[in-house]
């Protein structure tokens, strides 16, 4: 009985692991061979499914995808520019066996040939060098500036130390949060192009390099004569190192349902082609089509200020969005609140929000999207608040200031003329 007993209890404590490593209300299939996966609308950002998704992991090659990101921000689509390598893109790599396409210390190469590199080849040289060039002319400014976009994302499980995904133990991400990585990276110019390009990419000769380099995409899961491919996956970027495994994320669209798909920790490549292709085939199952949620449903008052006081209200109704639900679940699965400042001070940046979210159950993530909201009645406002005079200026208003001016003129000549007099008396002689 106390071998039994004990056995048993071994079996529930393990259930009890594998329970508690699932997030509150985790929704979507249980996959054994990959740690952690997240599914989102690419669209809205909403979470759709997921396991594991906000554990810290090592994210190999699929950093690229935030150096790539604020490589295309700078350049707003000009790539062109040269870039000249410098000795650390190089050397700081040495000892590590780690992907590259040979660059050399002073060679220049346009930044669009950095990038297909970066993309394709998943070269560290090259992610070094556009770090460099988004980071100040150093490799730590470039991560620093990576750290900086995590903070203003509000990314609460990400810290990068390189460039390219190298494993460090201060270096890490969530499949949420590469998620919004991805999403993000995807509204800079001329990124979509990058991660969705099949072709193969032609480098030519540079001032160093006497040959020609090409760049061929290297995720069997878009090559059509690949036995994992995957029509539905436009873009990807995949990752890998011997401690953190195969790591994978993509755009993937089906039906005009745009997803994004990432995995972390797949034991073995083919567990990656397998769980990918298991979590899409799922999600498109289960998300054919947009649900419209309809504005108004929330309306509150927001006090306006300017000119050093308060300049009226305006009123601020949720707009309505357009959302994914699983089936079984509508419009009444979605509850909307209002995220508003104290007051919003005219002429300054409107940091006010309409919160939808989703009480999925057991169907889909309970998950929460923010959507920006406009103060359409605020012209209006400023129309009808001109040539007032607003309390805080009463003490200054023109007719208060027309008088004491005049009574301090009149009081200036009292007193002038009673000087006069007062000096002509003492410099007029005495009489004898």
């Amino acid at each position: 009985m106390t071998k039994l007993t004990a056995a048993l209890c071994v079996l529930l404590l393990a259930a009890l692991a594998t329970l508690a490593a699932l997030p509150a209300g985790a929704a979507g299939p249980a996959l054994e061979n990959t740690l952690a996966y997240c599914i989102i609308d690419a669209d809205t950002g909403l979470v759709l499914a997921g396991q594991n998704m906000d554990m810290e992991l090592h994210p190999a090659s699929i950093t690229k995808v935030m150096t790539m990101g604020l490589a295309c921000e700078k350049a707003q689509g000009s790539w062109d520019t040269l870039c000249t390598v410098s000795h650390d893109d190089v050397y700081s790599l040495a000892g590590t066996d780690s992907s590259h396409i040979a660059l050399q210390e002073g060679e220049q190469a346009p930044l669009e040939d950095l990038l297909y590199a970066t993309a394709m080849a998943s070269a560290n040289d090259a992610a070094n060098v556009l770090a460099e060039y988004f980071g100040g002319g150093t490799i730590e400014g470039g991560v620093e500036a990576m750290n900086a976009q995590v903070e203003e994302l509000g990314l609460q499980h990400t810290h990068f130390v390189n460039p390219h995904g190298i494993s460090n133990d201060e270096h890490y991400t969530s499949c949420y949060d590469i998620a919004r990585i991805l999403r993000w990276a995807l509204g800079q110019p001329g990124f979509q192009d990058l991660i969705t390009r099949n072709e193969v990419y032609v480098m030519e000769p540079t001032n160093l390099q006497p040959v020609t380099r090409y760049f061929a995409l290297d995720d069997s899961l878009r090559i059509g004569s690949s036995r994992y491919y995957i029509p539905s996956i436009l873009g990807s970027k995949t990752g890998y190192t011997n401690i953190a495994r195969y790591s994978y994320v993509c755009l993937a669209e089906q039906n005009g349902v745009r997803l994004i798909c990432a995995t972390i920790h797949s034991e073995l490549k083919t567990d990656k082609y397998a769980d990918v292709a298991t979590l899409l085939d799922y999600a498109f199952s289960q998300w054919t089509g947009y649900t419209q949620i309809s504005g108004g449903a929330e309306t509150r008052q927001l006090e306006v200020a300017g000119g050093g006081g308060a300049v009226g209200a305006v009123a601020v109704t949720d707009p309505g969005v357009s959302l994914l639900l699983a089936p079984g679940l509508t419009a009444e699965d979605v509850s909307v609140t209002l995220e508003l400042p104290d007051r919003y001070l005219m002429g300054s940046e409107l940091e006010a929000f309409a919160v939808y979210t989703v009480n999925g159950g057991a169907a889909q993530e309970t998950a929460s999207v923010r959507v920006p909201l406009h103060l359409d009645g605020l012209a209006a406002l400023f129309d009808s608040s001109r040539g007032g005079i607003l309390p805080a200026a009463e003490d200054v208003s023109p007719a208060v200031v027309r008088w004491e001016l005049a009574a301090a003129a009149v009081a200036a000549l009292a007193l002038a003329a009673a000087a006069f007099r007062l000096t002509r008396r003492r410099a007029a002689p005495r009489k004898t």
